[in-house]
Parts: structure tokens; C-alpha cells; sequence
């Protein structure tokens, strides 16, 4: 059977019209009564990356999270809220995003996210046991809600990416550097999925990020929300929708070889609206040589050479970088291989910087970008 992706046309974050949108959108999957029972502990999963203000497009917005709490309490269920946030407390992160007179207004509450809990994962490609949030345990029905946006990293970010922010605390970032290439980064999010099992996704892509993402981009609308029992098949389908091939990114890349849902249209039966009209083929994508590579018929050590020659790396905006250490206390090597007070020509120590990423995606200042090497800059050309 092919995989049902519905979606939606949505035009604001009015919250009745966010409300009526996912109530259409989740129509032709059973409602939110097909997913969540009477009784049942809710977790709904936003992005909840950082403190970004809501008009940046980082974080899930709260009319998102808003409407799937009520439509699951409407089914019966029990809400939290949970994410893992690179920079604050969950509450702190909470706040900063405008969830707060969400929470206040339903009841919800912000579930533990500081509790570790280990989780045995025998079919896993990776992590045979994880460490996730006890939250994760805790609750009967997970529901993710993923922004819809590009990603340094890993091209792109939506729910399949989400649940990285299931793992707490530094742990993200330990991992960050035992797994330095981005498909061994996309096999631990699928083993992360294969122990979270989310019953549903419900894409937030009403205004997206492109560029820099996954917090240094800027907003684009595309007014389009999308929902699915199958992670993947959201995933690619938003992917087409910004003119994005899924093979290119490495999570459905990974969903693909590992026969984890559906990753190309062929393989889904889509309802709703008509997804090619609203396309947004000019939509800024990162790009990445990753894919080229494995096509070359050159030694192993000649290809890591060259990825280290293309692979962007950080560099610290002086202008705009106000010493807040946040970029250095985030970095997951030990010691850090950022040093925002050093001189500009020792900020970053290219021999330990392992590409990760972290500093860019957690500066508040958006003091940190991604530069190209000569090579990558030459061959883009």
C-alpha cells in the first residue's frame, strides 16, 4: 500500500485558521481521534531548536502547537510539550518562542526532558542502546511537529530530523562528533525513530526557512501544511515541494537503503490539495558535494581529502559576535575548536573542527557562517 500524505493550503498563523487547516488536514487520516485514545499521555514534539523569536521561522510556531494540543485533547489525550533545545532550558526555550500563553491558555504542561532514560533499539544500524528523554517512555502517542527547513548539515530538516531533539541535553553534541558524516548522523535519526515509533507528523511549512538553515536562513512562505503516519513520505514530499530531490538528503537517503517508508511520489497517494501548486521551485537550498562524491571511482583517502577541501567551515563574524561563549560551551570537542575571544585568524582550529555545525545552528547574534573552501568555490563554478 502506498503511503497517505495529506496536505493542506494554509495562508496565516491565525489560530482559528491554523485550527481549521489541521482539522482538514488530519480529516483524510481518521482526524486525531484515529491516533490518540482517551486516557493516553500526548507527547507533541516541536522544534523547539533554540530562543528564537517566532518571525525568525527557527522553531515550530506556536499556532502549530497550539492546534495539535487542542485537537488531542478533543481526542482525549493527556498534552506535553518536549524538546531538547541546543541553548537553554526547555522552559526558558518555551518562553522565548511564544508557547507560553499557549500552555497557559490549554493546560498543557512542558514534559521532562531532563531525565535520561536508556532504550534498547535490537534492530538499530548505529546505537543498539540509546540514552532518550524519559519523556519518551512516559508517553503512549509521540506527535511530531517539525518546521519545514534547510539544514547545514543535513540539507534538510523536517520530521524525520526532529527527533534528534529527543536526546537530552549534551548527548546531542557527543554524538554530533563520534559521527562526523552525515549518513552515519542520518542512520542514528532513524534508529532514534525506530525506538520513538511517532504515530503521526504534522509539518509546519506555512512560512519555512531557506539558506542557512537551520537557524541562520531566512523565512520563506510556502503556506502549506502537510501531515502522515509515515515520517519519510512528509519528509520527501516537502522536499519536492521546495524542488529538492529526496535522494540528496541524507536521512530519506538512509530511510530509502533501510526500506523505512516511502521516499519518492510514486510511492505515496497524496490528498488534498494539489501539491505542485504550491511549489516554490526558487526556494534557497544548501548544497552539497556528498552525493557527487560517492560517485567517483577515487581511493578512500583521496575522497576524504577532498571532502575536507569542500566542507564549509565556520568563521566568526567580529561585527556581530557579543562574547557570549555560547558558540565554544556548545561545541562538543573537548577543548572546544572555537574561541570567540581569540584573534580572528586563531577563532577556529581547523585540525579539531569536525563540521558539525553546532556553533552556527546555536548562535543567538547570528555571528557565525559557513564559508567555502577555494576548491568548493571553484568547483561550484
Amino acid at each position: 500500500m502506498r503511503s497517505l500524505v495529506s496536505i493542506t493550503r494554509v495562508g496565516t498563523y491565525d489560530p482559528r485558521a491554523v485550527l481549521e487547516a489541521m482539522e482538514d488536514c488530519l480529516a483524510p487520516l481518521g482526524g486525531m481521534g484515529a491516533f490518540v485514545r482517551p486516557g493516553q499521555r500526548v507527547l507533541l514534539k516541536p522544534n523547539l531548536l533554540g530562543p528564537f523569536a517566532v518571525e525568525k521561522a527557527v522553531t515550530t510556531h506556536p499556532a502549530i502547537v497550539r492546534a495539535a494540543i487542542l485537537l488531542a485533547q478533543e481526542a482525549g489525550g493527556t498534552v506535553f510539550i518536549g524538546d531538547s533545545p541546543g541553548v537553554g532550558s526547555l522552559a526558558f526555550v518555551a518562553k522565548a518562542c511564544g508557547l507560553t500563553p499557549v500552555l497557559e491558555e490549554t493546560g498543557a504542561e512542558l514534559a521532562d526532558f531532563s531525565t535520561p532514560q536508556e532504550f534498547d533499539g535490537p534492530h538499530n544500524m548505529v546505537a543498539k542502546r540509546l540514552t532518550l528523554a524519559k519523556a519518551v517512555a512516559d508517553a503512549d502517542v509521540i506527535v511530531t511537529l517539525p518546521k519545514l527547513k534547510t539544514h547545514g548539515q543535513m540539507t534538510f530538516t523536517g520530521a524525520l530530523k526532529n527527533q534528534y531533539g529527543l536526546i537530552p541535553g549534551t548527548l546531542k553534541s557527543q554524538w554530533h562528533f563520534r559521527l562526523q558524516r552525515p549518513q552515519w548522523l542520518a542512520a542514528l535519526i532513524l534508529d532514534i525513530h525506530r525506538i520513538a515509533r511517532p504515530a503521526l507528523a504534522i509539518m509546519d511549512g506555512i512560512v519555512g526557512m531557506e539558506g542557512k538553515g537551520p537557524s541562520g536562513g531566512r523565512p520563506r512562505f510556502l503556506g502549506a501544511m502537510l501531515a502522515g503516519r509515515d515520517l519519510a513520505a512528509v519528509d520527501a514530499l516537502a522536499c519536492m515541494l521546495i524542488g529538492l530531490e529526496p535522494r540528496f538528503v541524507p536521512v530519506l537517503e538512509a530511510a530509502r537503503t533501510q526500506g523505512i517508508g516511502a521516499t519518492s511520489v510514486a510511492e505515496m497517494e497524496i490528498v488534498g490539495e494539489d501539491w505542485r501548486t504550491l511549489r516554490v521551485p526558487d526556494f534557497e537550498k544548501v548544497s552539497e558535494l556528498e552525493d557527487l562524491l560517492r560517485l567517483v571511482p577515487l581511493p578512500k583517502s583521496l575522497l576524504n581529502w577532498i571532502r575536507g577541501q569542500w566542507t564549509a567551515r565556520p568563521r566568526i563574524i567580529g561585527s556581530r559576535c557579543i562574547q557570549c561563549d555560547v558558540c565554544a560551551n556548545g561545541c562538543p570537542v573537548s577543548p572546544a575548536a572555537i574561541h570567540p575571544d581569540a584573534p580572528p585568524h586563531r577563532q577556529i582550529d581547523d585540525d579539531t573542527c569536525i563540521r558539525c555545525y553546532c556553533c552556527h545552528e546555536l548562535c543567538p547574534n547570528h555571528a557565525i557562517e559557513l564559508t567555502r573552501p577555494r576548491l568548493a568555490r571553484w568547483l561550484r563554478l
